[in-house]
């Protein structure tokens, strides 16, 4: 029975490890996304039964096309509309440089069950020219631009 237990807890451990192994780990930048969306991406809960941001994982939003619906929402942020969530998505571009943003996003379109594309460097600078100075956007607006 020893033996069948240590086994048991050998094969856990190394299927364990190897799981482990096979997750890409969060750039440091991911930090100011996980403080609303939370480390698994499902969200944070703001200790009331609204949730303080939505889900990354499964996001159409994130997950979409090339990657400029995200970007413009990193860089303009989304306007609080509504009781759906606590917060509202500030605008976070001066808070990462390019090569920051696009490992940010490039992780958060590969996780949580997202399979987006990459995003480079150059498109993010492009898009910080681009969304430079505009005004907070509304999420309805955003969801429209999926269709």
């Amino acid at each position: 029975m020893k033996t069948l237990t240590a086994s048991f807890f050998a094969i856990t451990t190394l299927l364990a490890a190897s799981a482990l192994q096979a997750q890409t780990p969060a750039p440091a930048s991911f930090m100011l996304c996980m403080a609303c969306h939370g480390m698994d991406g499902k969200g944070m809960g703001a200790g009331t039964p609204t949730p303080m941001a939505p889900p990354l994982a499964g996001s159409k939003l994130a997950g979409f096309g090339d990657g400029e619906v995200m970007a413009s929402i990193v860089f303009t942020g989304i306007e609080k509309q509504d009781a759906k969530f606590a917060g509202i998505m500030a605008p976070l571009g001066p808070a990462m440089t390019d090569a920051q943003m696009a490992e940010v996003m490039t992780y958060v379109r590969s996780s949580f069950g997202n399979s987006a594309p990459a995003v480079t460097a150059d498109q993010i600078k492009a898009w910080r020219a681009k969304y430079h100075g505009k005004p907070m956007q509304k999420r309805a607006d955003l969801e429209a631009r999926l269709k």
